[in-house]
């Protein structure tokens, strides 16, 4: 797939260079900006959110093959501190680009200087609330998101390019079976459970939904950190979704009785899906899952949710989807979205990283 193995241009000097693991359904973008000045005699590239350690490899590779040299790299911006952002970040600058600056907020600062980073990389973005001029004579824009999800998160905005580079808002889990880059109606459920599982609380999310429309001029793209880019009229149609969406703190049910006829709809069809592609054995663990014990009653003969619905059902994808291959785990897995969504349920706390390959053979 073309999507694994090239860099792709998403606007003019500007491109995804990230590694995209067909078997994953939760993979990272990172995006390099070359900015080059109106007499071609300077260039300045901007690696953004540039993945974690274990992308490197990838990553790298298709940096070089862009600038020529990694040495060439200018730059490095970081919207927060979690690791699949800016764990490869140390590489980057110790082993290659040891001038590049960092760009990032002070809060996010506080934590990443800790990946043993020299202090004198660093520039604080959120210094520039107006804008920062480039030596090429082009501006970026930081557009604060604070709490979306960490406190000192910071957006990227691209006026030339009209590319926004949102980080972890607008981000979400992609359907396995989904090629390209360029998001569809069909994203909307991945993004959403996305949001609900890492968001904070809608109150977070709306003052950043008005700062994006108030941009000038406003985004055509919006890249964001997790799952496929949005253009066109999709952008106005996620932003107002994302600006209604409840998230954590929003739908704290655990205890809520009124919900649980709910979660077992949902139960329901996962347990239908499962039996397709495991037989009984899916029952059969859950029936020795101990941890189920006080939320899963099997009295009836049919498995039943009795108390913290949204917690036990992300515990029995759990289960069912444990040491299957994804062409097994990812269907269970989307149907428990999908059912959620239909009933206007918040998603289930499900597991996103890659599940096991059977395919490997092992040395012994």
């Amino acid at each position: 797939m073309s999507e694994v193995i090239d860099s792709i241009e998403i606007a003019p000097d500007t491109y995804w260079v990230g590694k995209r693991e067909p078997n994953s359904i939760f993979f990272a973008n990172p995006y390099l900006r070359i900015f080059r000045s109106a007499d071609a005699n300077k260039q300045i590239s901007l690696l953004i959110d540039p993945g974690s350690s274990s992308d490197f490899a990838v990553v790298s590779a298709k940096v070089s093959a862009l600038l020529g040299n990694l040495r060439r790299l200018s730059a490095i911006f970081i919207n927060h501190q979690d690791p699949d952002v800016g764990t490869s970040t140390p590489a980057l600058i110790n082993r290659f680009a040891p001038k590049a600056t960092i760009l990032c907020s002070e809060a996010t600062w506080r934590l990443i200087v800790h990946l043993n980073l020299p202090r004198e990389n660093f520039v604080a973005i959120d210094r520039f609330k107006r804008g920062m001029r480039l030596g090429t004579g082009h501006m970026v824009m930081p557009v604060p998101s604070p709490f979306c999800h960490f406190r000192g998160a910071v957006m990227l905005y691209d006026p030339q390019t009209r590319v926004l580079f949102s980080g972890d808002l607008f981000g979400g889990l992609t359907e396995a079976g989904a090629t390209g880059i360029w998001a569809d109606e069909s994203d909307w459920r991945g993004m959403r459970a996305f949001h609900q599982l890492y968001m904070p609380a809608n109150q977070a999310l709306r003052p950043v939904i008005q700062q994006i429309r108030a941009l000038d001029p406003f985004p055509e793209i919006i890249a964001p950190q997790h799952g496929r880019l949005l253009r066109g009229p999709l952008i106005h149609e996620f932003l107002e979704r994302i600006e209604n969406l409840p998230v954590g703190l929003d739908i704290i049910d655990e205890g809520d009785e009124s919900t649980l006829d709910g979660w077992n709809h949902v139960l329901t069809r996962v347990l239908e899906t499962a039996r397709m592609l495991l037989g009984p054995t899916g029952e059969f663990r859950l029936a020795d899952a101990r941890e189920l014990e006080d939320s899963l009653d099997f009295s009836s003969g049919e498995a039943r949710i009795t108390d913290i619905g949204r917690w036990t059902l992300g515990k029995i994808v759990e289960h069912l989807c444990r040491g299957e291959p994804t062409q097994v785990a990812h269907p269970i897995k989307f149907e428990a979205i999908a059912a959620a969504e239909e009933l206007g349920l918040p998603a289930p706390d499900i597991g996103i990283e890659a599940e096991s390959d059977d395919s490997h053979t092992g040395l012994f």
